[in-house]
């Protein structure tokens, strides 16, 4: 296929890299430091046993200086991006094109599909330790990488079945979902919340959990994430707070969120797409949600303090 990465931070590097790896046609946008460091070096992939390996794949700073159409466009930048993003995707679009998204939240489908058509966009998520290092350099985590996709109106179609077979190509364990909408609302009950502890404790994950009372406060915020899903439709189990501390369990005791390492820098940040989603969702649709309220507030006053909203 011939693909482009709509932003090639930790997810598109990552997904890009084994796109290209295994034969796909891949243009990567990127901009700045990060565009000149991939001309000039091409992409590094840095392992956490510190291993590197170089890339030599072609980027350009805008959709349209790839001078055409795409089979498929991962699109995998930031949440506040997106509407600037979609609109500078236009000319790379046709009538064919695939528009897979793979951003946190909940907000990118319908945004997308406002600027470039509901018929193009697919829902996605993936499962992933990734960030950039320094400019040109993708670190990530050796984790088993998962991803879900899905048509957004549900059931099942032969384009996502065919992009979850070149995800799988290169690696990534992919789930076609005929309820993608689910599958983007578990995750961001997850990442609201464990997002949002992570960016305020500023610890890895093990030290979080092995504080006192901190699974039933993960609990609690899950329930009340859940609580509004629920509220506004979506078929989460009972079982989804239980599912995600298990989940946390289970990972890496070195993890991180991409939020917490954006509050850690002192970047701008995806905190209103996040945790702040699921609270304003929670407000209209009259579910409290005070322990996840509090840490949203909490951290809204700090990514003002810096200028990170």
């Amino acid at each position: 296929m011939r693909v482009m990465m709509m932003g090639s931070g930790g997810v598109g590097g990552f997904v890009g890299a084994g796109l290209f790896d295994t034969g796909h046609d891949v243009t990567f946008v990127a901009r700045g430091a990060h565009l000149e460091a991939i001309r000039e070096h091409g992409l590094c992939m840095l392992s956490e046993d510190g291993s590197r390996r170089f890339l030599q794949v072609g980027v350009v700073e805008r959709p349209g200086d790839a001078g055409a159409t795409f089979d498929l466009v991962v699109f995998a930048v930031k949440a506040y991006d997106t509407q600037s993003a979609a609109e500078l995707l236009v000319p790379a679009v046709g009538d064919e094109t695939a528009v897979l998204t793979l951003q946190n939240g909940i907000d990118s489908v319908p945004m997308l599909s406002s600027v470039l058509g509901a018929e193009h966009v697919i829902g996605g998520a993936t499962w992933l330790t990734a960030h950039i290092a320094e400019p040109g350099v993708i670190e990530y985590q050796d984790a088993l990488v998962r991803a879900a996709i899905g048509e957004p109106g549900g059931g099942t179609s032969y384009r996502v079945e065919t992009i979850a077979e070149a995800l799988r190509g290169c690696g990534i364990e992919t789930e076609v979902s005929d309820d993608i909408n689910r599958i983007l609302w578990s995750k961001i009950v997850l990442l609201s919340v464990h997002g949002g502890m992570s960016a305020a404790c500023q610890l890895p994950l093990g030290d979080i959990l092995s504080t006192e009372g901190m699974e039933d406060l993960y609990r609690k915020m899950f329930n009340e994430a859940a609580a509004v899903g629920r509220t506004l439709g979506v078929d989460l189990p009972a079982s989804t707070s239980d599912d995600l501390v298990a989940l946390l369990q289970s990972a890496p005791a070195d993890n991180t969120t991409s939020l917490q390492v954006d509050f850690g820098h002192q970047r701008r940040v995806e905190l209103e797409y996040l945790t702040g989603a699921v609270v304003r969702r929670g407000r209209e649709a009259g579910v409290p949600t005070p322990a996840l309220e509090a840490i949203y507030l909490s951290l809204k006053a700090k990514a003002r303090a810096f200028g990170g909203i």
